[in-house]
């Protein structure tokens, strides 16, 4: 059956040992307590092409960029997958480590999936208002050479 319209509820966001990508998906670790995945959509910047000669100015598709991924976490120090964001985050600066986002599709065959390396920006605390939840915030980068994404079928 081919995926279609779902929710995002259920699916899961991991991360492996400073590295490649792993051949095993046991070395992933799973991050618990997400409350928002973030985005990972890809965008291009717009080049203006004008001529004075036909007075038209239109538009090419220009370099590609690539967004960081911000998480949001309700946090939880006893979390596995949030301690290993946490060292990610403490890591010295170009280390990289994979990731992986696996979806949960109603209905799909073969689940989606998203593999990549990046590094981790910064663990904090963030507040909100009195019936808000402790929760921490990070972002995570993406080197292209290494994104991977399989859509669900």
């Amino acid at each position: 059956m081919t995926a279609g319209v779902g929710p995002v509820s259920g699916t899961k966001f991991y991360i492996g040992p400073a590295g490649g990508i792993p051949t095993s998906p046991d070395l992933f670790v799973e991050v618990g307590d997400i409350s928002n995945l973030g985005d990972i959509s890809q965008t291009f910047a717009e080049i203006a092409v004008e001529s004075l000669g036909s007075g038209d100015t239109y538009q090419l598709k220009g370099q590609r960029s690539f967004p960081n991924v911000n998480l949001v976490l309700n946090k939880n120090d006893s979390d596995t997958g949030q301690i290993a964001l946490k060292a990610a985050a403490a890591a010295t600066r170009g280390t990289l480590y994979p990731f992986k986002i696996q979806e949960v599709d109603g209905g799909a065959t073969t689940a989606g999936s998203v593999t990549w390396t990046g590094e981790v920006f910064g663990y904090g605390p963030a507040y909100g208002g009195v019936s808000a939840l402790r929760s921490v915030k990070t972002s995570v980068s993406i080197r292209p050479s290494t994104l991977t994404i399989t859509l669900g079928t």
